[in-house]
């Protein structure tokens, strides 16, 4: 497959700068999870190998799926990799309990909506097998039970990650490439020489004919304040000045900013607002549910 050519530059966006101008919102167009509570088992080798043997290409893609994106519910499964029909929900209903009882995947010990949604109810980590199967030998380092905003969080970046596999299967986005936390972390020097870490939630990469859009993504849940909202954004400002990023890649990303409801997004509009106006055009906001088409409106302009 010959590469692409370096993606397109940040877009020069309006949006924050006319919300300042007309006081409106803008346009709307990996770490491991082990849930467990209780201390890691020792996985015998022969046991995680003989798993691996008996695991298919699809036991596998889940697998990778959910150490990647940490925490995800079972139905967000089922619409990621069995998407067609009573039948393939069926199928998932199988694999999901013979991977659960392998301890490829960890079920939290809860579910969602009730008892009739069967293994689309609940939620699923990476098991000590998972971590031995995808990780060559690493062994699975169990956490207590995560909390309900951790939880809250994790599960709604994932909904995003295939809301943007779903719009690639229909067409309407060409996915090259999804980072999920730690993955998409960058490291780069401050302004006084220190180690500085920007921690977006994703980073996204879209076809854009022979070229590419690169964006970063963060989930808001409404759940912090305007000035810790601020403070994030000046820290990607800060990415963007030390060159970075534009030293390997040629370009910076755009940074989309994903909420709940209308009135969270005119919140971040006016955080984000208060940065300097020549910094307006590194970010974008909108509603979480129209992550989707954001990036496939921004791929085809």
């Amino acid at each position: 497959m010959t590469p692409r050519p370096i993606g397109r530059p940040v877009a020069l966006g309006t949006d924050l700068r006319d919300a300042a101008r007309h006081g409106s919102s803008p346009a709307r167009a990996t770490t491991k999870v082990v849930l467990s509570p209780t201390r890691a088992p020792r996985i015998a080798r022969a046991k995680a190998e003989q798993t691996r043997r008996d695991m298919t290409e699809l036991d596998r893609e889940v697998a990778g799926f959910v150490q990647d994106v940490r925490l995800c519910s079972g139905a967000q499964l089922v619409r990621r990799f069995w998407p067609n029909g009573e039948n393939d929900r069926r199928r998932a209903s199988r694999a999901l309990r013979r991977l659960t009882d392998w301890q490829v995947l960890d079920r939290l010990p809860r579910q969602i909506g009730g008892v009739r949604a069967g293994s689309r109810g609940y939620l699923y980590g990476l098991g000590p097998v998972g971590v031995r199967v995808l990780d060559a030998g690493r062994t699975a380092r169990r956490r207590d039970v995560p909390g309900e905003r951790y939880i809250a969080h994790t599960v709604a970046t994932a909904e995003v990650v295939v809301a943007m596999h779903e719009a690639q299967a229909t067409g309407r986005l060409d996915l090259l490439e999804v980072q999920s936390e730690p993955a998409c972390w960058r490291s780069f020097s401050g302004p006084m020489g220190g180690r500085l870490v920007l921690k977006p939630d994703l980073f996204v990469r879209v076809g854009v004919g022979s070229l590419e859009d690169r964006w970063q993504i963060e989930v808001d849940l409404a759940t912090e304040s305007t000035p810790t909202i601020r403070e994030k954004a000046r820290r990607y400002v800060q990415h963007f000045r030390s060159g970075a990023e534009q030293a390997r890649h040629g370009v910076y990303p755009r940074t989309l900013w994903a909420a709940p409801t209308d009135k969270r997004c005119e919140q971040i509009t006016r955080a984000l607002g208060g940065l300097p106006p020549a910094t307006w055009e590194l970010f974008r906001v909108c509603r979480l549910d129209q992550v989707t088409s954001v990036l496939a409106t921004e791929a085809a302009s």
